[in-house]
């Protein structure tokens, strides 16, 4: 059960941005008046990330809300938002006069402190009125990011003062070279005239639509979101030439599964290279191919030396490289299987196909999320290219939770069922490619063989892995020139 230290009047003292014995997860709502400060401390007695209040502080300041922690191994976050089911935390001037109010709450310290650089967001949302529609008087309004019991400010945000109902949407973000941070705090402070109230809307789990501060190791976080949004990439170019696979009955879908330019994939393409304009600078030493051209150019703007590395021709882009080499790992996937025609064929035969496209894609997804996961884990411990490699790659791949294994059984079960047992065997027949010879009951360790293959030439490419990873070894565990 949540509990609550009671408001005291008029006078409080405490401080809430001076460096303290211990750092804890609190809220301190606070009013000045011509008294004193008065002020309320309410904590999280029962220790669930959550601090519910609903209290009326020296006779001014409404306070009506709750403030969350979240701290996950990429982004530690705190929040200010409603108490379900309400619409709006409410934060209003109860008093006959204006005043000043603050809400600052306090993170428990990190179970380990963040290291520089160090990424910050923060948003500030609400809509300001008056709750008697009267006249809105809001000189001064902000929200703040601090760290490190408030002796290091990251950022503010501040509101232009309002004189009308009005809304606010404001947000910002950067990286702090320098600092690390052991805990965080976020300060919401304003001054407002009687009966003016700021409404905060809910933080839709984290998702920085109230008032929210974020802080992120900015080296881990590139790498968290590279590698993310490249298996969304590949995941994404898997369903299309799926679509193309059981659109093309009984014809050649080689164009559609070779299109460059299909327009889902690309948004996907688009998002990643915005993500690393945002997120990667600096560029990690190791995780990230920093390169700006996907065929090894460094100038970004010029012309692509080479069409196919960056995706169909046009400008280098920072981080395209990284979209291609998700892209790029699955079209050719899809050639190994069926060949430099993808010949589609009808009825069973058609569902075998798209069915084992389907699934390869999944597993080739599986594998880029375990080494995602092994990154996030592992990230104190991998200092570059030879780290990485003996801690998430092996091989074989490290695959603690049996992901990869689960996958590559449901890609054989999936064979049986909708290809063997539905009268289409051989099955290599239907796959004119690198596994066509191979006998129906290690038909599924070919295609999972090559999914390994192109998964770790990928990813050799999208994080500039030096010396690359030996893919030959690999893909099966034997150097016999299996994966060229």
């Amino acid at each position: 059960m949540r509990r609550s230290i009671a408001p005291t009047w008029p006078l409080l003292v405490l401080c809430c941005l001076s460096p303290r014995a211990a750092i804890a997860f609190q809220v301190l709502l606070e009013v000045d008046l011509p008294s004193g400060t008065a002020s309320a401390v309410f904590t999280d007695g029962d220790a669930d990330g959550v601090i519910d209040f609903d209290v009326t502080v020296g006779g001014a300041f409404l306070a009506k809300g709750e403030v969350k922690q979240e701290f996950n191994p990429i982004i530690q976050s705190l929040t200010i938002a409603p108490t379900p089911p309400d619409a709006a935390a409410i934060f209003r001037n109860v008093d006959t006069a204006s005043r000043t109010f603050r809400v600052t709450v306090t993170s428990d310290a990190f179970a380990s402190a963040l290291i520089a650089p160090l990424g910050w967001n923060l948003f500030y949302n609400a809509t300001v009125d008056d709750a008697l529609s009267g006249v809105v008087d809001v000189p001064s309004h902000s929200v703040a990011g601090r760290v490190n019991a408030g002796a290091v400010t990251l950022g503010t945000v501040t509101g232009a003062p309002i004189a009308m109902p009005d809304g606010v949407a404001l947000e910002s973000s950067a990286v702090d070279p320098v600092n690390g941070a052991a805990d965080m705090t976020l300060l919401f402070s304003f001054t407002a005239g009687p009966q003016d109230e700021f409404l905060v809307p809910s933080d839709e789990g984290f998702d920085g639509t109230s008032i929210q501060f974020d802080v992120y190791n900015q080296e881990q976080r590139c790498v968290e979101k590279m590698n993310n949004d490249a298996r969304v990439v590949s995941d994404q170019s898997t369903k299309s030439d799926f679509k193309c696979i059981k659109t093309f009955e009984s014809a050649d879908a080689t164009a559609c599964v070779d299109d460059p330019a299909e327009t889902k994939t690309q948004k996907k393409e688009d998002k990643l290279v915005n993500d690393f304009a945002d997120l990667c600078s600096p560029v990690p030493a190791w995780g990230v191919n920093r390169l700006a051209c996907c065929d090894g150019g460094t100038t970004p703007g010029a012309p692509c030396g080479s069409a196919l590395p960056c995706a169909g021709g046009g400008a280098c882009t920072p981080g395209l490289c990284i979209a291609a080499a998700a892209e790029e790992g699955i079209n050719v996937l899809a050639h190994d299987l069926f060949g430099a025609s993808v010949a589609v064929q009808a009825a069973d035969q058609q569902k075998c196909q798209w069915t084992v496209m389907k699934f390869a894609g999944k597993l080739f997804a599986e594998r880029w999320r375990v080494v995602r996961f092994c990154k996030r884990d592992s990230f104190a411990a991998i200092l570059n290219d030879a780290d990485l490699v003996t801690t998430c790659l092996g091989p074989p791949q490290p695959d603690p939770k049996d992901k990869i294994t689960k996958r590559q059984t449901m890609l054989a079960d999936k064979i049986q069922k909708l290809c063997i047992d539905k009268g289409v065997t051989p099955v290599g027949a239907s796959f004119p490619g690198v596994c066509t010879a191979v006998a129906d009951d290690t038909f599924d360790d070919c295609v999972a063989q090559r999914v390994a293959c192109r998964f770790c030439r990928s990813l050799n490419r999208a994080d500039a892995i030096a010396p690359p990873l030996d893919c030959d070894t690999f893909d099966d565990g034997v150097g016999n020139a299996s994966c060229p």
